[in-house]
């Protein structure tokens, strides 16, 4: 009789009771609920391909995870426990493709309950192309200038040309890849170089290098300087000969460095007519020789040889 009164005291109001203890159930979620914090870290997107497929638009290299739990908790996991990825190595048609990201939870991310991870983005979109391959050459890039008064002449690197891949429409459109600038500001003389391979686009890749060898020739800077109007100089002509007839006027087109053509004087037998071997009376045609101050070169000669008379007379003139 006591027991069945102790059961009817129990389940009398059982409505009310119920609900009291719902009321304290919600009261003891919200209260640990308002004890959650969150807080927010970037990291890497690891994105799964298939071996024929790539992305023709660039994807993002990173999503936001916003961690929730108990802050003591949250503020201890380590963002490189974190790892977010994507995957789309079951793709294997051209066209629009939608996969969700996953996050894995390591090391000190495992264990801590609560802990709710949020993504954003939580999918990635992507558009899907065939995987090309080409060989395109390697174009250097250049900063600053040589010394004043040096020049680059020639230059070149190795390996001339690269392979790139990527999705056939971005692949397409590649002429060249670039390199990394090569610094030339100061520069006398020749050197040797390693510098960076890259393609502009982000979207196609370099395959099998990451750098060239880039050498080039350096010197002084060379110009030209023309003197017209010029006669010849005749030197070895034995007594008893004469010059019957004039010497003609020549043009001489001289190669040196800037810094010496800007001092230059010409002499007067900087062009010489040798008539050492001259005997006797008559016509003769000779060639016109340069003598030139060192760090000089000829270019040009005009005319490079005269038809002139000797005559018989009272010596040189």
């Amino acid at each position: 009789m006591a027991e069945r009164s102790t059961l009817q005291r129990i389940v009398a109001d059982w409505p009310a009771k119920v609900l009291s203890l719902v009321t304290a159930l919600l009261l003891f979620v919200f209260y640990n609920l308002n004890r959650l914090e969150d807080r927010f870290v970037s990291v890497p997107l690891g994105i799964t391909l298939s071996d024929d497929y790539v992305p023709s638009t660039v994807l993002p290299r990173g999503v936001r995870l916003t961690l929730r739990g108990e802050a003591r908790s949250i503020v201890t996991i380590l963002e490189d426990d974190l790892k977010a990825s994507v995957d789309f190595s079951r793709v294997l048609t051209e066209g629009v493709a939608k996969a969700s990201v996953v996050v894995e939870r390591r090391g000190s991310a495992l264990g801590i309950d609560p802990l709710e991870i949020v993504v954003e983005p939580a999918e990635v979109l992507v558009n899907l192309e065939r995987k090309v391959r080409k060989v395109v050459p390697v174009t250097p890039s250049f900063r600053g200038y040589p010394e004043p008064g040096y020049e680059m002449s020639t230059f070149g690197l190795t390996p001339a040309e690269a392979e790139v891949t990527g999705p056939a429409s971005a692949v397409s459109r590649v002429v060249d890849l670039s390199t990394e600038f090569i610094e030339l500001t100061g520069r006398t003389e020749n050197f040797t170089t390693e510098t960076r391979v890259f393609s502009r686009d982000p979207l196609v890749s370099v395959v099998g290098i990451g750098t060239a060898s880039f050498h080039a020739e350096v010197h002084a800077a060379i110009d030209y300087r023309k003197v017209e109007g010029f006669r010849p100089k005749m030197t070895g002509l034995e007594e008893g000969l004469v010059l019957a007839s004039p010497l003609p006027s020549c043009t001489i087109r001289l190669q040196a460095s800037k810094a010496l053509l800007a001092d230059f004087q010409p002499a007067e037998d900087l062009v010489i007519i040798d008539l050492a071997n001259v005997r006797r009376p008559g016509v003769y045609t000779f060639p016109l020789f340069a003598r030139l101050p060192e760090g000089f070169a000829l270019d040009s000669l005009d005319p490079e040889s005269v038809t002139i008379r000797i005559a018989a007379g009272g010596g040189n003139r």
